[in-house]
């Protein structure tokens, strides 16, 4: 039986089998067998005398054509990657993010598909009968109590020929006991009393001559007046509010709640009384009205503020500078930004805008990404901004501070969380405080090319600037101090879903391009220095002829005799020595009879 019919044999077993018991392991034995069979069929034709299998050899290669294409093919694949590809990635990213109707940037922006974090943690001074006498204050961290906030855009009107984008904005915020656990808003805290203490310390600061009628007012409204703290419940004074009874007829008392509503302080209760909470006025109300840009005749203004509330600038600060809208809202940025660039948002709660600086590369759900923070920087040495200090450089707010008090009304003061960055001297005013960078800082991770924050929080605290009230019989012994209240955190991190739109739209086009990229430059730098050598090579070769020994055996068996071989034999009968070499079979003496006759010798 021959190798071959014990090959064919195996296959039809293998075959049969296969089809037989359908198992994959009999398709992978098949497979082998083919293999082999295929093997040793090519090893049979190749020593099959009469059948040769084409080759190219590498004497037959055109390396002159081969360095041109491989150049080619290297400066076509830098012009796609370096000039053509960023246009087209430009010009579709442009059509994605601009704010015109009937786009998803558009819709986004009108209102956000899921709801921003948001956590609130109060601190609860547990010393207060101390702090009453002048002691140090000692608070601690309660929280975070979760909320989901859900931001809508409407009444929403474009105008083409100014390019903007007109709205009215609504917060809205819903409490989370599921993710609070195990806090449920029924905890009872010890906190300042911000409406006391708020009012006594902004007239004492501005308006000192009102003194003696404010502090008849207060004694009839907060009738016992006997603490600058006061023990509340935690959703009570977030949300749902603190009754204060307004209905005396007293001039001093009517004077005072009059203040408080006009500043927006309070909000009506009933016929009698109002109530006052820290962001129960401001949920599901509307936030203003905005006019934006629409980035449709220049992507670089694509969000930026144009006016709010029918006002192109604020009147809060002396310098024009500081009342200027610099920037977004913070949902939106422009595309195409830089490393120089910073973010900037501006935000109607503290009344200034304020811009994240470029830290490092940073990377978010494995996409590469440029990691932003914010810093408040130090207001005294920084001329160009004194015109946020009261009266600079001498009353300016501490490091890592700004001062709120021109916004809000009450002497406060903003900083990051637990004063993370700010002065060493007010976390010396207090115990309680643990600032950490991880937990505290404001960061943002963004995408340049496209403007598109994936994952980031903006933190801020309210501290309140405490100072004993002058000839008061009750605050008169307070510490003048820095008292953390309140810090909230709004963030935001893009799950899978909206992930994966990013890397498939973008970072999938980027790789492609990267990929062309190296390649060609690979292929073609390579392909055009190794072909072109070669043709070099090729086109200055000289063929080198070896001398052959005297005597030397030739393959068929005979002899070569060599032209000095010739000479030196006919040397001694005065031979010539241009003679050709003497092919094998021929005798040698017999050249030399010829040689001596005299017709043989004029033959040859």
């Amino acid at each position: 039986m021959s190798y071959r019919f014990l090959v064919q044999s195996t296959v039809e077993s293998r075959v049969g089998r296969c089809c037989e018991n359908r198992k994959w392991s009999n398709l992978l034995v098949f497979a082998a067998v083919v293999a082999w069979n295929w093997i040793y069929s090519v090893e049979e034709v190749k020593q099959t005398k009469n059948l040769r299998f084409p080759t190219m050899k590498l004497d037959e290669l055109n390396f002159k054509k081969i360095a041109i294409i491989c150049g080619c093919t290297l400066v076509g694949g830098l012009t796609f990657s370096f000039g053509l590809f960023p246009m087209i990635l430009k010009f579709m990213l442009k059509q994605n993010v601009l704010l015109k109707p009937g786009t998803q940037m558009r819709w986004m922006f009108e209102k956000i598909p899921f709801p921003l974090d948001f956590k609130i943690h109060l601190f609860n001074v547990t010393n207060p009968d101390e702090v009453m006498k002048g002691g140090k204050p000692k608070i601690r961290d309660v929280g975070p109590y979760y909320f989901e906030e859900w931001k809508e855009k409407f009444d929403t009107e474009d105008d083409l020929e100014e390019d903007t984008l007109s709205f009215t904005l609504r917060n809205t915020w819903i409490f989370r006991p599921d993710i609070s656990t195990p806090l449920t808003g029924d905890e009872m805290i010890t906190v300042p009393h911000l409406l006391v203490l708020g009012v006594f310390l902004s007239v004492q600061r501005d308006r000192e001559e009102m003194m003696p009628l404010i502090s008849s007012g207060m004694k009839i409204i907060f009738d016992p007046l006997e603490s600058a703290f006061m023990t509340v419940r935690v959703m009570d004074l977030l949300f749902d509010g603190i009754p204060v009874d307004c209905g005396s007829e007293e001039f001093a008392a009517k004077a005072v709640c009059s203040g408080m509503e006009s500043e927006g302080a309070v909000a009506p209760l009933n016929e009698t009384h109002v109530k006052f909470s820290m962001f129960g006025m401001r949920n599901a109300t509307d936030a203003g009205r905005w006019v934006v840009y629409r980035g449709v005749k220049n992507i670089r203004d694509l969000g930026r503020i144009v006016s709010y509330n029918g006002e192109p600038e604020m009147d809060i600060y002396d310098g024009d500078e500081c009342n200027q809208y610099i920037g977004t809202d913070s949902t939106i940025f422009p595309p195409f930004l830089t490393k120089q660039d910073r973010l900037w948002a501006w935000a109607p709660e503290i009344c200034r805008s304020l811009g994240a600086h470029y830290i490092g590369k940073s990377k978010y759900a494995g996409m590469p990404m440029s990691l932003f923070k914010l810093d408040f920087g130090d207001l005294k040495n920084e001329p160009e901004n004194h015109c946020f200090c009261r009266d600079p450089p001498e009353d300016c707010p501490p490091k890592g501070t700004m001062d709120l008090s021109m916004c809000i009304g009450v002497p406060i003061l903003g900083s990051k969380p637990h004063l993370l960055d700010a002065d060493p001297k007010l976390l010396e005013g207090v115990d309680g405080l643990e600032p950490n960078e991880a937990e505290h800082d404001v960061f943002i991770h963004f995408e340049l090319l496209s403007g598109t924050p994936v994952s980031g929080a903006k933190k801020l605290q309210l501290n309140l600037e405490v100072e004993p009230i002058r000839d008061h019989e009750v605050l008169g012994n307070l510490p003048t101090v820095v008292l953390p209240m309140i810090w909230v955190e709004e963030g935001v991190s893009l799950n899978k879903t909206w992930t994966n739109q990013l890397k498939y739209q973008l970072f999938l086009g980027l790789k492609f391009n990267a990929t062309i990229k190296w390649l060609t430059i690979i292929v073609g730098t390579l392909g055009s220095i190794g072909a072109g050598f070669m043709h070099y090579k090729r086109t200055s070769q000289v063929t080198q002829v070896e001398q052959v020994a005297a005597g030397a055996k030739s393959e068929g068996g005979g002899r070569f005799i060599s032209v000095s071989a010739a000479t030196t034999e006919e040397g001694k009968n005065g031979g010539g020595g241009n003679l050709p070499a003497v092919l094998d079979g021929l005798d040698p003496s017999g050249i030399s009879k010829r040689m001596s006759d005299p017709a043989q010798k004029e033959r040859y």
